[in-house]
């Protein structure tokens, strides 16, 4: 691979990238004051157990489940870049929409809306992921990854910091406008993005009207992009990165409650619960940008780490129980998350790297329903684990770290199988699609 080249190159050389990126920074900076807002609003509205914010989160990550099969073939055959701009409109139009709270008070009807906007949001991502290597040179795909979680990190941090501290002092109201607000800034800004020519999705002509049917809905494209990942064992893998690292999932609900019920700051809950957000996004800042300098971008050093990136995250938050107070939980979330980010980062700069772009926005859509659903599913138990209490809090939070150990060793044995990257492998693993089905010759 072509030597990568450095942050300060990548924003000077290639301004369309400059242009998505400034649209996701401001998208992810309003997307935290609003995750924020929910909670406080939830808290008014009387939920105040942890399996409510609990059902949160996985009301925020199920519908991807759903929608992403087709996310991904919307994907692959329309504009990603008009997906990104509706997404946008239609996600601030929804936000807004939260607002009727005010006059018809109910849980039910807020739980809806968060839904829409998760349901809506689950066509941004694969689109995004889809166009980077298009508008980015080969040698600038691992900066612009890098650059792009270590943004999402500190948004994290900026965003959960500054979010607590509004929310806590002017209410969910103003916190839930300045999230409608980046919508429409980052459309602005989505609009300034230029998409390259790119192979589309073939269409797919049979006179089967069942057939025409099944193409139509996109579960034919859906069945492609299956057999495609199922017939290529190392892209299979590294799509199953991030579904490992979401069996400790639960980790967003648990720092939640350990912000507002164990440490929360000048007796107001939200500084509590923005102090472990903000120690999770300098972690997650951090490790892509150390894992970069680590590894110098090569492939078989980038899969390598993802090995100590599992165990780091175990590890650390084995140790988060017997922090004796919330500076030293903080750290120990932030070491953590420097194992996160870099199983993140490296598994999403591989799979862009062996994935053709045709296929590419069923990959990542495929990737993001089985991450979420493993996110959703570890939410879920652990929440019931919090409110249930057959185990203390600090029990728990250890049973987050054990569950990393068991994807680290086996991704060591994937390891020993597949071998680790290289020309070789990588050929294999980017041989060809496969011939869409009932394509005429």
């Amino acid at each position: 691979m072509s030597q990568s080249v450095t942050i300060l190159q990548l924003f000077r050389q290639n301004r369309n990238f400059t242009k998505l990126y400034l649209a996701r920074v401001i998208s992810l900076f309003g997307d935290w004051f609003h995750f924020l807002a929910i909670i406080a609003l939830l808290r008014d509205l009387g939920q105040v157990d942890a399996s409510d914010v609990g059902w949160l989160l996985i009301f925020k990550t199920l519908p991807s489940l759903l929608m992403t099969p087709l996310a991904g073939v919307a994907a692959d055959r329309y504009s990603r870049r008009g997906i990104m701009l509706a997404t946008d409109l239609l996600r601030c139009v929804v936000v807004l929409s939260i607002f009727l709270i005010l006059i018809y008070p109910s849980v039910a009807f807020l739980y809806a809306l968060v839904i829409l906007q998760t349901a809506l949001g689950s066509f941004f991502d694969p689109a995004r992921q889809a166009i980077l290597p298009d508008i980015v040179l080969p040698e600038e795909l691992t900066t612009a990854n890098a650059v792009g979680a270590a943004t999402w990190s500190v948004m994290l941090t900026v965003g959960a910091a500054l979010g607590g501290l509004f929310t806590a002092y002017f209410g969910w109201q103003a916190a839930l406008a300045v999230d409608a607000l980046s919508y429409i800034v980052s459309f602005v800004f989505l609009l300034k993005v230029y998409e390259p020519p790119w192979d589309k999705a073939p269409e797919n002509s049979t006179s089967s009207r069942t057939a025409r049917w099944l193409s139509f809905l996109g579960i034919t494209d859906m069945i492609y992009g299956l057999r495609y990942v199922g017939g290529r064992p190392r892209i299979l893998s590294l799509i199953l990165c991030k579904f490992a690292w979401c069996l400790a999932g639960g980790i967003t609900l648990v720092l939640t409650i350990l912000g507002e019920q164990v440490y929360p700051i000048f007796g107001q809950a939200m500084l509590g619960v923005a102090l472990f957000y903000a120690a999770r996004g300098l972690g997650t800042c951090f490790g892509p940008i150390l894992g970069r300098w680590w590894t110098d971008s090569d492939p078989k050093a980038m899969e390598r780490s993802i090995f100590l990136a599992y165990s780091c995250g175990g590890v650390f938050y084995c140790l988060l129980p017997l922090a004796p107070n919330a500076a030293v939980a903080a750290l120990c979330v932030v070491l953590a998350h420097l194992g996160g980010s870099t199983v993140w980062v490296f598994s999403t700069i591989r799979l862009q790297q062996l994935v053709p772009s045709q296929v590419r926005g069923r990959v990542f859509a495929a990737e993001q329903g089985l991450f979420t659903a493993m996110l959703a599913l570890s939410t879920w138990l652990y929440g019931m684990l919090i409110d249930v209490k057959p185990i203390s809090l600090s029990w728990i939070v250890a049973c987050l770290g054990f569950s990393l150990f068991l994807p680290a060793l086996l991704w060591l044995l994937r390891g020993s199988l597949l071998g680790w990257a290289g020309a070789v492998a990588d050929e294999e693993a980017r041989l060809d699609p496969i011939p869409p089905l009932n394509k005429k010759n």
